[in-house]
């Protein structure tokens, strides 16, 4: 008896001693004043912060490889927990039929409201998740796919690309593409209509919806940009320099441009030299590219907290690593990367593309000047900036860290696709 109490005690007192440390190292994150959900917004920083934590732990020790399918799984189920309160997710929604299949040898999640099955000329949203092109797969991202599908009555296909390091640009984005390029050719075997169909993506699946749209132009009806990545030659933004502040050890944390050089394929030793711009030339700084990303032309200071920020943007251009500069430069010219450099042309025969952004995320100005850009060219554009929003913010509109932000930010979406598709 006094054994088990011996044990009971010891269990406790670590127990106690592990929420004592979460408390005082994870939970002292700065919250923005005007944010109204400080605690959650803590409490999901803590976590992710915990998170990275662990797995760093973990690496050390040899136990797990970053990157690895053990990372990758590890880091589903930490999402799906935090925003279902469980590791695996959902279970079986009788106003959705669900089925997990391949399309051109790239595995899909379809999501089809059991009110439409058997009928033909649907709208459907074709998805690509975020995670740095490295990290996070299409399961992860069911509980969101399933809300949008149940709530705008569309039929979601949602994209489990392949992944960086393994399998750099331009593969996951060939994997997108043959998605899309499968759903317009085959809409009346999938029961959808090929003239309203919509792409979609956050992140870095927002950076590869707007390049599908550089290719695919008119033939797709609608294309959803939320909090994209959409180019790769200045990291030193007004979104960058105003929200480094927050939550910098997780989700706007500079270490995360190891996703890019996965991406681009090069080592993760060079993440610190694309942050500070040490990446392009000085002649490049000079060029039509860096033009296309000025922010005293495409960045209205409406949108910087900082007005003194924005005033006094000036850019040094006598520097940079050529070597390095060397490796990247066909990468630096690619619309396909960075669609913010697309010629006006190109953007020009752009679909109706909706735009979503949020204050507090470090690539907050992309999205932002690529609204700027098409209703400069007269494209039809519609921007939903969100002041209080952080990058993931879309992902917490149920389950235990439900936040009004995130909530608005789906039925924004679900409004757009009702309206639009």
């Amino acid at each position: 008896m006094k054994l088990r109490f011996s044990v009971s005690v010891i269990v406790c007192s670590v127990l106690v001693l592990w929420v004592a440390l979460f408390l005082c190292v994870f939970l002292d994150t700065p919250v923005p004043d005007e944010f109204p959900e400080n605690f959650k917004f803590k409490l999901m920083d803590g976590l992710m912060r915990l998170h990275g934590f662990m797995m760093s732990g973990m690496t050390s020790l040899g136990l797990i490889e970053y990157f690895s399918p053990a990372d990758r799984k590890i880091a589903d189920w930490f999402i799906l927990t935090m925003t279902t309160g469980f590791p695996w997710g959902s279970g079986v929604d009788s106003r959705l039929q669900i089925t997990d299949t391949k399309l051109r040898d790239v595995r899909v999640k379809i999501y089809q409201p059991a009110n439409s099955l058997g009928k033909k000329k649907r709208p459907v949203l074709v998805y690509f998740h975020g995670g740095g092109w490295s990290l996070l797969s299409a399961d992860c991202y069911d509980p969101i796919m399933r809300k949008i599908s149940r709530e705008s009555d569309v039929v979601v296909i949602s994209v489990d690309y392949r992944l960086s390091p393994q399998h750099p640009f331009p593969v996951p984005l060939n994997d997108c593409f043959d998605v899309v390029e499968y759903v317009l050719d085959n809409s009346d075997t999938l029961g959808v209509d090929s003239s309203r169909v919509a792409i979609g993506g956050d992140s870095a699946g927002g950076n590869m919806a707007a390049a599908i749209s550089l290719r695919l132009q008119k033939r797709i009806a609608l294309q959803l940009v939320l909090v994209p990545v959409l180019q790769i030659i200045n990291w030193q933004t007004t979104g960058y320099m105003e929200n480094v502040l927050y939550l910098n050890k997780s989700i706007n944390s500079p270490n995360s441009l190891v996703f890019l050089t996965n991406y681009l394929n090069l080592s993760p030793a060079y993440a610190h030299q694309f942050l500070i711009n040490n990446h392009t030339s000085p002649e490049f700084k000079k060029s039509k590219y860096f033009d296309s990303v000025d922010q005293k032309k495409w960045m209205p200071k409406k949108y910087v907290r900082t007005k003194d920020l924005w005033e006094n943007i000036e850019y040094k251009k006598d520097f940079g690593n050529q070597e390095l500069f060397k490796k990247v430069e066909g990468y630096l010219k690619e619309p396909l990367i960075s669609p913010l450099i697309a010629d006006d042309e190109t953007l020009s025969g752009l679909p109706f593309t909706y735009i979503m952004t949020c204050g507090y995320d470090f690539i907050r100005d992309d999205g932002i000047m690529f609204h700027e850009k098409l209703k400069y060219l007269n494209v039809k554009t519609e921007l939903a900036h969100y002041p209080e929003g952080f990058h993931n913010a879309l992902m917490f509109p149920h389950g235990p860290l439900k936040m009004d932000i995130g909530v608005k930010i789906i039925a924004d979406i679900v409004r757009i696709l009702k309206n639009k598709l």
